[in-house]
């Protein structure tokens, strides 16, 4: 209870000192969010490319998002945003495979937020590996808005985590990759990849995992959330 307490003061802290709309609005959705069921919580599953993994010395160059309302995926809420920046992208165009001249194109990362953050207002964030998109999130949120911003976070990597120590399975190295996971809940693999698509890959393991958690369709999504 004490998380999600201090989390709430954050948001409403954040509503008050920012000066952007669509931030004090975000901030402000979000302190007045009831996370419950998954089947009554509306979530927004975000993945990102970045040209590096420092959130301090490497850029956001694009970012993929899908919203779930009642427990499905609103196909219609699909975004994904190339990030215009200077930085090159370097040795990691081999994994995200975007060229220079693609970031080229992009928005500025100011523009690139407000979209997310309208799109997040009043829901629980998605990931696959939390940890690397909310460090980058909350360091260009900073840079952007003048303060980090709190985030209400579920991971998919954590929720087979905690059934796997439930039922004393052990984790081999690669085991928690997104496309292995998928393959382990039978769910088809994507020869595409981009932020969209992982965005769009990890609400979809969110169902497969809830269904198996809970067959009722009803999964508890509290016992869950991580607090950033």
């Amino acid at each position: 209870m004490f998380p999600r307490w201090r989390y709430r003061r954050r948001c409403r802290a954040a509503a008050r000192q920012c000066g952007l709309p669509t931030v004090a609005a975000y901030a402000k959705d979000c302190a007045g969010l009831d996370v419950d069921k998954l089947a009554n919580t509306p979530v927004i599953s975000v993945d990102l490319e970045m040209t590096g993994l420092d959130a301090t010395q490497n850029h956001i160059i694009a970012i993929g998002w899908t919203q779930l309302d009642k427990g499905r995926i609103s196909v219609a809420s699909n975004r994904h945003v190339l990030i215009s920046t200077k930085q090159s992208v370097g040795h990691s165009a081999a994994i995200h495979e975007l060229r220079d001249s693609d970031v080229a194109e992009g928005v500025p990362i100011e523009d690139g937020l407000e979209a997310l953050f309208e799109a997040a207002r009043g829901r629980v964030w998605l990931f696959h590996h939390a940890g690397l998109d909310v460090a980058f999130l909350r360091y260009a949120s900073r840079l952007w808005a003048g303060v980090a911003l709190p985030f209400m976070v579920l991971d998919t990597m954590n929720l087979e985590l905690t059934i796997r120590k439930r039922r004393e399975q052990p984790v081999h190295h690669g085991d928690l990759q997104l496309n292995k996971l998928r393959a382990n809940y039978n769910l088809p693999g994507y020869t595409a990849h981009n932020a969209l698509i992982d965005a769009c890959a990890t609400a979809e393991l969110l169902l497969a995992m809830a269904e198996k958690m809970d067959s009722s369709g009803s999964l508890r999504l509290q016992p869950h959330i991580n607090y950033y």
